[in-house]
Parts: structure tokens; sequence; C-alpha cells
């Protein structure tokens, strides 16, 4: 997670009621001279269950890790919804970190062409040894 959108994100808290539209926070930031990106890593913080507190020396901190990361669009069309719940579920079970689960997505993004499916996936967990399904004593052992 990146540290230095926790100012933003409680600064949008206290500008925004809950029930407000995201088109409308959206647009706000856009106005505030932010790119797409930084706009949508924003909006899923905003949107998540992280309530910023206050740390040692009143500096922001997250309260806990991010529990999902959202599908950037350029992910949405490539990644089955199978294949993804599979690495979400990875990344929750905390069989995978959150930087291996980024190594994950883009190495499927870089090395499957087309549409990238859960054997796809599975293939690239289990050569990191992250596959939950073929973990343990199921692993063939190779001299």
């Amino acid at each position: 997670m990146n540290v230095r959108w926790i100012p933003v994100v409680a600064a949008l808290r206290e500008r925004f009621a809950a029930d407000t539209d995201l088109v409308e926070v959206e647009a706000y930031l856009s106005s505030q001279g932010y790119d797409g990106r930084q706009i949508g890593e924003i909006l899923s913080l905003l949107t998540s269950d992280l309530q910023p507190s206050r740390g040692r020396g009143g500096v922001l901190v997250p309260s806990r890790e991010l529990s999902l990361r959202v599908q950037g669009p350029h992910e949405r069309g490539r990644f089955s919804a199978e294949a993804w719940g599979y690495l979400v579920m990875l990344q929750a079970s905390g069989a995978v970190t959150i930087n291996d689960f980024e190594h994950l997505v883009e190495r499927a993004l870089v090395h499957v062409d087309g549409r990238i499916s859960l054997s796809d996936v599975r293939a690239m967990a289990d050569d990191i040894g992250a596959d939950a399904v073929t973990s343990g004593g199921e692993r063939p052992l190779i001299h």
C-alpha cells in the first residue's frame, strides 16, 4: 500500500459523506490534478475498510493491510473470474505476499496471450511454490 495516499483519503472522508457517489469523488480528484492511476489507487483505499489512525509522533498509519486489490482497466478484460478469484484467495489466505501477488499478476499479463485462465494462474503460482492445491506432500520430489 502506498502510504502517501492516507492523508488524501482522510481528507476525502472529511470532505465527502459516506454515501457520496464515487463519480463525484473521481471528478473532484481529477480537478485536483490526479491522473487515472492515482485516482484508482485513492478510490480503492477510500472504499476499503481501511481506517487511518495516528501512530507515534502523530504520523498517519493504516490500521491493517488491504484485504482486496481492485483490478485495473487493463486487467479486467484479461483475467477470467476464476483466475482472479484464485489470485485473491492466495493473497487473502497468506499463501502469497502482496508483492508476490503483484508479481503473479504482471507475469500473467506479460506471458499469457489473450484471456488468462485459472490453469494459467495455477501454473504460475506452482512455479513460485504458492499453489495451495499442490502444496505439501502432493508435490513430486525431483532429484
